[in-house]
């Protein structure tokens, strides 16, 4: 009996050491959320106007909506013990997938060997490594360079006569 009792002011405590706090502009195109707990803090940041990527945006691109998503965001969880952080963004650009590729091959160099997939990828500590089978092809490019705790990804495909591509960042820690 005393043991669920504590377990229940324990739980109690959490809950009223938790913070939530909601930002949202009113066209819906930004929207700040911080939630602070015990345990761990989330913070997500979206349309922001250049998420920290390490990498320049294509010239010319656009930022690219989605339905209600947002077209960038930035994301922490954690606490003092573990934690992850992604930047994210997605652009369409009037420039073709093969020249948007050869951008971000080069600019992804200053961050490490570039490696290049046309199906799926797996980080492993070493690096990123293409899962390439019989059906994996896919009409998307992508292009990786870094660890499983700290990598960058970028994703191209042709979209009309232009192109569309996602920029992400990760970056874990333990």
């Amino acid at each position: 009996m005393r043991l669920q009792t504590v377990l229940v002011l324990v739980g109690i405590l959490a809950l009223a050491a938790c913070s939530v706090s909601v930002d949202d502009d009113s066209t819906h195109k930004k929207a700040d959320v911080e939630i602070r707990t015990p345990i761990g803090d989330v913070s997500v940041h979206t349309g922001v106007d250049a998420p920290d990527t390490g990498l320049a945006v294509y010239p010319g691109s656009t930022p690219l909506r989605d339905r209600r998503e947002a077209e960038s965001a930035n994301v922490t969880v954690g606490n003092s013990l573990f934690g992850v952080n992604v930047a994210a963004a997605k652009f369409a650009s009037d420039a073709s997938a093969d020249e948007v590729v050869r951008y971000y091959r080069q600019a992804m160099r200053a961050h490490g060997e570039v490696v290049e997939c046309h199906g799926d990828i797996n980080f492993r500590r070493s690096g990123p490594v293409c899962r390439e089978g019989l059906f994996s092809k896919k009409k998307q490019t992508q292009l990786a360079v870094g660890t499983e705790e700290r990598h960058r990804l970028v994703s191209v495909k042709p979209r009309g006569s232009g192109s569309e591509y996602s920029v992400v960042f990760v970056q874990t820690r333990s």
